[in-house]
């Protein structure tokens, strides 16, 4: 797993289209924290400090389908 760096935020963003080389992670499969990070992101325009188990890119299956951004 790549180093993280201090500070970062990130946010979901709901998406139609999934590009073949993302990854994709299952809700159920998340750990706690980012469990808890993605049901207070999703479909809220709010950012969350970065959750370890997601990497910027990552579709999320949750209610729908969300887009990790991370900065």
């Amino acid at each position: 797993m790549p180093i993280r760096e201090q500070g970062r935020r990130m946010r979901l963003r709901r998406t139609g289209t999934i590009l073949p080389e993302a990854r994709i992670r299952h809700y159920d499969e998340l750990g706690d924290d980012a469990q808890a990070t993605v049901a207070e992101l999703a479909g809220r325009p709010r950012t969350a400090a970065e959750a370890s188990d997601l990497e910027d890119g990552d579709v999320v299956k949750f209610t729908d389908y969300y887009v990790v951004r991370a900065r």
